[in-house]
């Protein structure tokens, strides 16, 4: 897919910016060179060694702001209000 490919330039282009070696990255980032090198060419890796390469390169919350948080609509919020307890009974 073109969007990996891109995300691996990407994180190519922020680790020689910060002025690391694919080795350094990777120890930082607790992942393999070799799963560094997959993901900067655009090859599959695991979510989890995605987190934590972004991590090492200080975008740990990148992921998160992939998509935006769930919104509730207003009925829904109408429907939980009914049930929400107003008083405590002994």
């Amino acid at each position: 897919m073109k969007d990996i490919l891109e995300l691996g330039t990407r994180v190519r282009h922020h680790r020689i910016a910060m002025g690391l070696k694919q080795a350094e990255l990777a120890e930082k980032a607790a992942v393999s060179v070799d799963v560094l090198s997959a993901l900067e060419n655009g090859r599959s890796v695991t979510s989890e060694s995605l987190a934590r390469v972004l991590a090492g390169l200080g975008h740990s919350d990148a992921l998160v702001d992939l998509l935006p948080a769930p919104v509730v609509s207003p009925i829904d919020l109408q429907k939980l209000a009914g049930k929400q307890r107003k008083r405590v009974r002994l």
